[in-house]
């Protein structure tokens, strides 16, 4: 198959690796991020206080955030084809032990040890730090093609509704499970590779049998400013050594926790105000299309440079956090598609931005490891806001001060990558004619 694949077929491998990571990553992430679907049933079920029960995902996200150093790792010493089937086989009984869970630490169990960890070595960081071999000049755009998988799983925020009301969240969480065994695993571990001289084949398909034709559509021309950074054989270590590294952690733990305490609690702040579980399960999976939309626009990072493209990330975050304090005020339903509409759009257009910033930095042989290092970041960041914003609602029966305070982490996760500065290695310049 290694010798099949670059005489072949029509165009470069590396979209194969682009598609497969969109599909995989798809499952993977709808299964982690409908949560709040499966959370308003075991409070019902349960009667557990919200703050409690959202410590679940709290656990899982602790969990995701520290295994992304080991996730980043073991992409870089194990390759794709083996670690991508043996995170879903995690994830799967980590489905599993859901449904059959009773206790509250069934569940901790459950999204702690296994869903935590099967979804970050079968996520974000394994798929960056793949497609970051994959591609060069066109770095923004294959990722943000790659990566719309996690993000558009809220799209599947209203079939997983449908199922759990069809046949149980136990019996739904069953059915998660096999789709992840049978059918994602075993497209890991045929497709992917690790990179492309594993198939004789150079990034961006410039290469003796794959013709360049002159360098045209390989996106923009990339310039070195800082020669000497740019080529630094970057490992953690010397990662952790530099103010870029720490800030680019800082946005990582900004956007987690600002992002954490709006999305997770997003279900519940609907159906307090009157609205039906239907009703928020449409708004959650609208935003998850509008999120793959912006994941699109990850070509914006190749063109406009990666600043500027953060830039109206960040806008579009403070925007939703706005739109969500009107639907407070009001109940009314058009906050809620303003919310949908921005808040989709913004983390849709994010990871793109950050990561291609992040390579431009640190890219690289052990470029997974400083990445899953900074995804730590996100990952407590992440558990900590679906925590905040609980815990605030326990306290004041409202969720306006939650989302109150998601603004000023929207505004310095902007700040922190303007400082970070990838431009300041690696400037974004005319397309190459």
């Amino acid at each position: 198959m290694d010798k099949f694949i670059p005489d072949k077929i029509p165009f470069y491998y590396g979209w194969v690796i682009v598609g497969v990571s969109l599909v995989m990553m798809m499952v993977v992430y709808g299964i982690w991020w409908s949560f709040p679907m499966f959370y308003v049933n075991i409070l019902n079920e349960f009667g557990w206080s919200r703050g409690s029960t959202a410590t679940i995902f709290t656990v899982g996200s602790v969990v995701y955030g520290f295994g992304s150093l080991a996730a980043g790792a073991f992409i870089d010493r194990f390759g794709p084809r083996k670690l991508l089937p043996a995170a879903c086989i995690l994830l799967a009984c980590g489905c599993l032990i859901s449904s059959l869970s009773s206790e509250k630490w069934h569940f901790f169990v459950a999204y702690g040890v296994f869903m935590g960890f099967g979804v970050i070595c079968a996520g974000y960081v394994p798929v960056t730090a793949v497609l970051s071999n994959w591609f060069v000049r066109k770095r923004g755009a294959a990722l943000g093609v790659g990566l719309v998988g996690n993000v558009s799983p809220p799209i599947l925020a209203f079939p997983v509704q449908y199922l759990i009301s069809l046949v149980g969240w136990r019996a739904s969480y069953i059915v998660l499970a096999a789709v992840t065994i049978l059918v994602i695993a075993p497209l890991t571990a045929i497709f992917m590779r690790s990179r492309p001289q594993e198939l004789g084949l150079e990034p961006d398909g410039r290469n003796k049998k794959i013709p360049s034709a002159g360098n045209r559509g390989e996106g923009r021309k990339i310039e070195i400013v800082n020669r000497e950074w740019a080529e630094t054989d970057w490992n953690l270590f010397k990662g952790m050594k530099t103010y870029p590294f720490w800030l680019l952690v800082g946005v990582m733990i900004t956007l987690g926790t600002g992002a954490g305490i709006i999305m997770h609690h997003l279900v519940a702040m609907v159906v307090d105000t009157g609205h039906s579980g239907a009703m928020a399960a449409f708004i959650f999976s609208l935003a998850g299309f509008m999120a793959a939309t912006g994941r699109l626009g990850g070509f914006l990072a190749d063109r406009l440079g990666r600043e500027v493209t953060f830039s109206i990330v960040t806008g579009l975050y403070l925007g939703s956090a706005l739109s969500l304090l009107i639907f407070i005020g009001n109940a009314r339903i058009w906050p809620l598609y303003l919310y949908a509409i921005t808040f989709g759009l913004g983390s849709g257009l994010g990871s793109p931005t950050v990561s291609a910033g992040a390579a431009d930095l640190f890219g690289g042989r052990n470029f997974g490891s400083i990445l899953g290092f900074a995804n730590i970041g996100f990952g407590l960041g992440h558990g900590l806001g679906a925590w905040t914003g609980g815990a605030i609602f326990d306290l004041t029966g409202s969720y306006r001060l939650a989302v109150m305070a998601a603004i000023p982490l929207f505004i310095l996760m902007g700040l922190f990558f303007w400082a970070a500065g990838p431009r300041k290695v690696r400037k974004i310049g005319s397309s190459p004619n």
